[in-house]
């Protein structure tokens, strides 16, 4: 790769994305596909689950908040863990999370047991959420474009198919089965950790290089909170995040309010808005890590968001699906992150950190795009203050980009706080 980027791709001699790492490769792509059902396949069948457990409006709204508060509390966890769990470890740990947080909700009695089984399957989603790039780093550094586009396409997929399939299953089967179904799924994820894990241990044994776990580092943690570029990605993620949950929770209302159009149009370009970073995830890591100034893409994504807003705003009525899908266009900085993540770090564990810094606090950003919003809106009784809110909230995005502009890597960073101390 070229570019004013030390990317792992300059240091590494390309190899056949196979050779010698299909578990790896395959743990991966299932994990991805696990990343995002925790959270989608229980909204749909809602209904269902109240016929056999009681849920009220407070219990409801305490579930969907789980989603970005346990993404937070993962990014945080998952970096402390890998300073004594070896990464495998960790991923084989969040894939049985995961299944068994599936099945306690499955068999919950009553909202008690179906929210911890869902504190338990999100908590382990967020933990495989922000080691992920940290393992691309360990066993991909010469395509770490590849495999970012690969898991974050999937990440939408994960995001997409839950909601499809669980109504089906829910209908035919009962919604406990429904549930199940994705705990299966999160438990066949497994098996090619289980044997990476005994790979590494075999290794351990012989004292193969390479075989001992990734540690983070006791100061990386604290290190970071004086990183410009720490700072530059989490402002771009979290700044970009709170936009799209925003938008997420509340686009089918704007749009019936504003362009007066049908509860059926507004579902469409809803599932429009959701499923736009799928396809530029699959172009735009390799473009960030190919630029010799990757904060020009903040920049644009930040464009993105305004100019859909703004088409919102003051034409509501006309070329409406143009600018949901403007606006959508700016949520394509996700897999940009991911991909800054790896390119601006040397080592697995400097990666894990880091991740978990940018992913764990962009969550707890992010939970105030949903809420402001609509307080806004209850307050003002219209969509421009929130709209408003929205793009200043983009403009984060610019002063995150902006912190970015230099090729400096977060180990460097973090070697020379170290000596000024």
């Amino acid at each position: 790769m070229s570019g004013g980027i030390a990317s792992p791709g300059n240091e590494f001699k390309l190899r056949p994305v196979w050779a010698g790492r299909a578990l790896a490769l395959t743990g991966i792509v299932l994990v991805a596909l696990n990343l995002r059902s925790a959270v989608t396949a229980m909204s749909p069948i809602v209904d269902r689950i109240q016929v056999d457990v009681p849920l009220s409006d407070v219990a409801l709204g305490i579930i969907g908040m789980l989603a970005p508060l346990m993404l937070a509390m993962g990014g945080l966890l998952g970096p402390v863990l890998a300073r004594w769990i070896r990464l495998e470890t960790n991923l084989l740990l969040a894939c049985i999370g995961m299944s068994a947080g599936h099945l306690v909700r499955a068999l919950a009695g009553d909202f008690t047991q179906l929210l911890f089984g869902s504190i338990v399957a999100m908590l382990s989603m967020g933990v495989g959420n922000v080691l992920l790039p940290a393992l691309v780093k360990k066993y991909f550094p010469d395509r770490i474009a590849l495999m970012t586009s690969i898991y974050a396409m999937l990440f939408s997929v994960s995001t997409a198919i839950p909601g499809t399939v669980s109504p089906v299953v829910a209908d035919a089967a009962g919604w406990r089965i429904s549930l199940m179904v994705w705990g299966a799924a999160a438990l066949i994820a497994a098996p090619p950790w289980i044997a990476l894990v005994l790979r590494g241990r075999s290794q351990a044994r012989r004292g193969v290089e390479g075989s001992t776990a990734v540690s983070a580092g006791r100061g990386a943690g604290v290190g970071l909170w004086r990183s410009r570029v720490a700072w530059g990605l989490l402002l771009m993620h979290g700044m970009s995040a709170l936009n799209g949950y925003a938008m997420l929770a509340w686009l089918p209302e704007i749009l019936m309010d504003t362009a007066g159009i049908s509860g059926v149009k507004a579902g469409i370009l809803l599932s429009v808005y959701a499923v736009t970073a799928g396809p530029l995830a699959l172009v735009v890591p390799a473009i960030a890590l190919r630029m010799r100034s990757p904060a020009v893409l903040a920049y644009i994504g930040a464009a993105l968001f305004v100019s859909g807003y703004m088409g919102l705003m003051l034409a509501p009525g006309f070329l409406t699906p143009l600018w949901v899908l403007v606006a959508a266009s700016g949520t394509g900085l996700f897999p940009v992150m991911l991909a800054l993540i790896n390119a601006r770090t040397r080592t697995p564990a400097t990666t894990a950190a880091l991740s978990g810094f940018v992913q764990g606090n962009g969550a707890l950003i992010s939970v105030a795009g949903p809420l402001v919003v609509g307080l806004l809106h209850d307050v003002t009784g219209g969509w421009t203050a929130p709209f408003c809110f929205l793009i200043a909230a983009s403009a984060g995005i610019v002063i995150g980009g902006m912190l970015l502009r230099s090729p400096i890597s977060v180990d460097e960073e973090l070697r020379e706080y170290a000596a000024r101390r």
